[in-house]
């Protein structure tokens, strides 16, 4: 029974190893806006924390990272961008990735949001978040130097290689006074000289 408990653990040791040296290699995210080969088939993402920056005590400041296209040429939603560039993200549990509840782990579960409408709501992020307290999804083509609200949600919205994809969070705002992320989403290598 020993040895036939030994043989197995080394055949599942040898199966596993198989099955890492087997994985493709991806790409891995590196902060800053994409440069060199990834100017143009990566996408530059951009999270800017708002209202969050120093909420609880913790302080955010805004994230700009690259995330290359591990094989440039086919699409990427937004949220396999997001997971690209190595950011943490969790959608909620009615919706899973659907609607976007945190990113980097923010706002926490135990971070107070103070909503107009309820000064101590904390994000369970059960269902979709509330109007008064979301990441806001943004997006530009690279070329430009302002941002696009997005009029769908990261999983269902393909990203435009050499282009910005931003977060911004939105506290007590309204649909046109929602902020765009503080980064100028312009991209060199897409600009006509």
């Amino acid at each position: 029974m020993r040895r036939l408990l030994a043989v197995t653990s080394v055949l599942i040791g040898l199966t596993g190893l198989a099955t890492a040296v087997a994985a493709p290699a991806q790409a891995a995210g590196y902060n800053g806006i994409c440069t060199g080969n990834d100017a143009l088939t990566g996408v530059t993402v951009v999270v800017d924390f708002q209202e969050l920056d120093g909420n609880g005590g913790t302080a955010a400041p805004t994230i700009t990272r690259c995330s290359p296209n591990a094989n440039p040429g086919t699409a990427r939603t937004g949220i396999k961008a997001l997971q690209d560039a190595g950011i943490a993200v969790a959608g909620t549990a009615r919706w899973g990735l659907g609607f976007v509840c945190r990113l980097e782990g923010r706002p926490a579960a135990t971070e107070t949001l103070p909503l107009s409408s309820n000064p101590n709501y904390k994000e369970p992020c059960v269902n979709t978040p509330p109007v008064g307290a979301y990441w806001g999804y943004w997006h530009a083509d690279g070329s430009g130097s302002t941002w696009t609200y997005s009029s769908h949600g990261a999983l269902n919205r393909n990203v435009v290689p050499g282009g910005f994809e931003g977060w911004s969070f939105s506290l007590n705002k309204s649909a046109t006074t929602n902020p765009p992320p503080g980064v100028t989403p312009t991209n060199p290598a897409r600009t006509v000289q």
